[in-house]
């Protein structure tokens, strides 16, 4: 369909993934239909306009004639032509002409006008809504992708197909359908024009089209990968803005202003030096395609003006000929310079129909659990990333008991991060199995796995929005009274003092009107409220002072009671109270016991306490 749309210049393997798209646009075809008919009524009138010319010279300015009789004419075709003569003669041969041409014209581009923007508004409607479906199943779809397509892919990138790909698709979609809608039925009906004007001439002029289509072909090629270029250089602005953004404060601090400037004007003068391209070939092309009408419009003139001195052709039909053919230059303009928006258009549905087709996160579970105890066991858990040699984790075996209070230390890299990560399956290992009340955790399901957990983590994310909606995200039905309980809790209570709005004030983008430990302790109110039976705390106290820290372990004992707490911490005060340390190290257990024991042993504990690695 679409090969023969366009007369060839886009093949079905270049639609493959737009026809995919237009799954979207399906629900509304009662609109497109209406867009086609206003469409439709655009190419009559501006058909109908040139033909004006023909009836104007030749009977406009004669006396007016006697009326034809409907009853002489014999057949359909006879009937038929009988009626265009009656509509002829009460326009032009009536003595009231000279009022009724000019409203009948004035009618004619009314009418144009009418149907020119039902067409526009209605397909505008169509793509608008349409945009909007393919984004909320993008986002839809980024939700469920795994963490370490997010920590692989830029945000950016993510930005670009979400925001721009999803426009550039549909937006472009209705564009190009109006285009080839509209002006191919111009075309043709200009075609039709001159056809019942001088069939002769219309053949010199059906000439140019194979010559325009190749003129179009050519360009195609060329600018295909031109514009997949520039697309990819957007995406990669986007990821320079965004990083800019996140990290202005490490920008200002280490004097990095004209590292990033420099870095964004490169991807910027790319897209510059894109874009010039894609101009220059869209410029060329527009004189080129003139250039090839006009001669054909030579060679009518020359034909036109011979036959008017043989006497086969009049004034009018040849004026209303020249009106109809110049009439067509700026459609045919528009056909020639489409591949352009519909190479984009192209592209941008496959960048879309690529993140679409991204496979979400691999959820093998069948079981749903009830409320756990907490009981967790590793066997022989074996975790390597691709970009590593060494394994993080590496034959890892350790049973940990319902309640029971785990602290992990070890230097950097021993693998207690991605011990903790293993849980939720945020890191898949790469052999062995984790158990969680006896059940292997591939076998329990995404989400109701993870409901079992609360993670604190150093790498702290707040949303733009309240501070009660920032602690509530972690149970939204949570009562006000429940969420002003977790922020007493976590010793929030003077930030509640600061606003009038208490706990309702807005606190920025990432909590940007928190300080660091004020932003920590906003999310563990959060996992307080949450009140899951197993709490991941991963250096949860690191960016709290020493008076804040004794109150929130004051909470975070309380809400630990009767709970499995794993605890990845560098702080002693922190790893004092666990029932017992877990020392990693090259991602295998080297020593374990309480913290007396192990100062006794004198081993690797002892060492990284003298060491510094641990401290009060």
């Amino acid at each position: 369909m679409i090969s023969k749309l366009t007369f060839g210049l886009f093949s079905e393997a270049d639609a493959r993934n737009f026809m995919r798209l237009m799954a979207y646009v399906q629900p509304f075809k009662g609109r497109i239909i209406l867009a086609l008919i206003a469409i439709m009524g655009v190419a009559f009138t501006e058909s109908y306009l040139a033909a004006f010319i023909a009836p104007l010279v030749n009977q406009g300015f004669a006396a007016p004639t006697t009326s034809p009789v409907l009853g002489e004419a014999t057949g359909l075709i006879g009937t038929l032509k009988n009626w265009k003569d009656q509509f002829t003669y009460l326009i032009w041969g009536t003595a009231d002409k000279v009022w009724i041409v000019p409203l009948f014209f004035i009618f004619l581009v009314v009418l144009r006008g009418v149907c020119r923007f039902a067409s526009t508004y209605l397909l505008s409607w169509v793509s608008v809504v349409a945009i909007s479906h393919v984004r909320r199943d993008m986002f839809n779809k980024m939700l469920q992708l795994s963490s370490k397509y997010h920590q692989d892919t830029p945000s950016g990138t993510v930005l670009m197909n979400i925001v721009q790909m999803a426009d550039s698709s549909i937006n472009n979609a209705s564009n190009v359908f109006i285009t080839l809608t509209r002006d191919t039925l111009i075309v043709l009906g200009l075609i039709g024009v001159l056809l019942y004007l001088n069939w002769q001439l219309s053949l010199i002029v059906l000439l140019m089209f194979p010559v325009l289509s190749l003129l179009s072909r050519y360009y195609r090629n060329r600018l295909k990968k031109i514009i997949q270029s520039a697309q990819l250089s957007i995406g990669s602005l986007n990821n320079v803005v965004n990083e800019t953004h996140q990290g202005q404060r490490v920008v200002k601090l280490f004097g990095g202003q004209a590292q990033a400037a420099e870095k964004f004007n490169q991807i910027n003068q790319t897209i510059v030096r894109l874009n010039k391209k894609m101009t220059q070939a869209s410029a060329a092309r527009s004189p080129f395609s003139e250039l090839i009408a006009s001669f054909a419009l030579a060679i009518v003139i020359f034909i036109a003006l011979w036959q008017s001195q043989n006497g086969i052709t009049t004034i009018g039909e040849f004026m209303a000929f020249i009106v109809a053919m110049l009439q067509m230059l700026s459609p045919i303009k528009n056909l020639a310079n489409i591949s352009i928006p519909m190479q984009t258009m192209f592209l941008a549905s496959d960048a879309v129909c690529e993140f679409l087709d991204t496979q979400p996160e691999k959820d093998t579970g069948t079981i749903e659990l009830p409320r756990v105890s907490g009981s967790l066991k590793f066997e022989q858990v074996d975790v390597q990333y691709s970009s590593e040699s060494k394994k993080a984790l590496s034959n890892f075996h350790l049973d940990i008991a319902a309640g029971e209070k785990i602290a992990l230390v070890g230097r950097s890299g021993s693998g207690k991060s991605t011990l903790v990560n293993l849980l939720p399956r945020f890191v898949e290992p790469s052999s062995g199995k984790i158990l969680l009340d006896g059940v292997n955790i591939e076998d329990v399901k995404l989400a109701n796995l993870r409901e079992q957990f609360a993670l604190v983590s150093q790498e702290i994310f707040l949303f733009d929005g309240t501070l009660c909606d920032n602690v509530r995200y972690s149970r939204p039905n949570a009562s006000d009274e429940e969420v002003l309980a977790a922020l007493q809790a976590a010793n929030l209570l003077d930030v509640l003092q600061q606003s009038p709005d208490g706990m309702h004030q807005q606190i920025g983008a990432n909590g940007s009107n928190l300080s660091g430990g004020q932003r920590q302790r906003v999310s563990i109110a959060r996992a307080i409220l949450k009140n899951a039976p197993i709490l991941l705390l991963d250096e949860a106290t690191s960016a709290l002072d020493n008076e804040s820290e004794r109150l929130v372990q004051q909470a975070l004992e309380r809400l630990m009671h009767g709970r499995t707490s794993i605890i990845v911490a560098h702080r002693l005060s922190t790893i004092e109270q666990a029932d017992r340390i877990i020392v990693m190290d090259e991602g295998r257990i080297v020593e374990q016991g309480s913290h007396a024991d192990l100062m006794a042993a004198g081993g690797d504990y002892a060492r990284l306490h003298g060491l510094g690695g641990l401290n009060g």
